[in-house]
């Protein structure tokens, strides 16, 4: 399934939600997120996510043509070389580079259905033109060297970001049962595509944390095993969430 990041102001959330129900009904994986994650780094959350896309359709709109996020989402997908989609949803002031992505304005058609048709027909087109031609990014295998440069000191169970949106980042695992995942109700968060909302849980079980994976879209593997049920996790073991975040679960002793 076709990864698609959707670029939009909140304002225009029904619209976006529309557009992603037609996506989701043609076998795609819309990515909606239209909120920064309200940190120093929401912009690491981002450039994952898009990377991890195939495509960014963006949502053209007064909102959306004044949004800082919405035009580095899509200026960052054309760096990075990924088709750029502009559904014009109202007429807006619009960067130059706008004009030269892929444009669709359902002004053009008498028709909304025939306008719908239109995309979604020349969208798998252009898509699938541009897979041909994308050579797509190796995953280092989850036996692959890892950087431990950084670890944590304090006492306790930690978790390890070694691959990811924020690499070293130290999670401290305080409580009993900690849930991960990419929506803000979760305990520790990542702004990753490839994560799912609520993608695994640990339960502190004796001596140490046992692991969940919760229905997740793209699975979590344990030094390269797909999980099952609840595993324990010993110090050292790398957690892989799909293809694009690694942790490792490191334990420090008390003095």
């Amino acid at each position: 399934m076709m990864n698609i990041y959707l670029a939009y102001a909140p304002q225009d959330d029904a619209r976006a939600e529309e557009v992603r129900r037609i996506l989701l009904a043609q076998g795609y994986r819309p990515w909606r997120d239209p909120q920064p994650a309200g940190e120093s780094e929401w912009h690491a959350g981002m450039e994952a996510a898009i990377q991890a896309a195939r495509a960014l359709v963006v949502l053209v709109s007064p909102a959306s043509a004044t949004s800082i996020y919405v035009t580095y989402a899509w200026s960052f997908a054309v760096g990075a070389g990924l088709p750029v989609f502009a559904l014009i949803l109202e007429p807006a002031p619009e960067h130059p580079r706008l004009q030269f992505t892929h444009r669709y304005d359902p002004g053009d058609f008498s028709d909304e259905n025939r306008f719908w048709d239109h995309f979604v027909e020349d969208f798998k087109r252009q898509t699938e033109a541009h897979a041909v031609k994308r050579k797509p990014l190796a995953r280092p295998p989850d036996d692959a060297p890892i950087d431990k440069s950084v670890m944590p000191t304090e006492a306790g169970y930690w978790l390890v970001m070694r691959r990811g949106p924020l690499v070293n980042q130290l999670f401290h695992l305080e409580r009993e049962v900690v849930n991960l995942g990419r929506d803000l109700a979760n305990d520790i968060v990542i702004r990753d595509s490839q994560v799912s909302r609520f993608h695994l849980r640990l339960t502190l079980r004796g001596d140490d944390y046992r692991l969940e994976d919760l229905g997740s879209s793209n699975g979590t593997r344990v030094n390269g095993a797909p999980t099952s049920g609840q595993i324990g996790l010993n110090d050292g073991d790398a957690i892989a969430i799909g293809e694009t975040v690694l942790l490792t679960y490191d334990l420090v002793y008390q003095d």
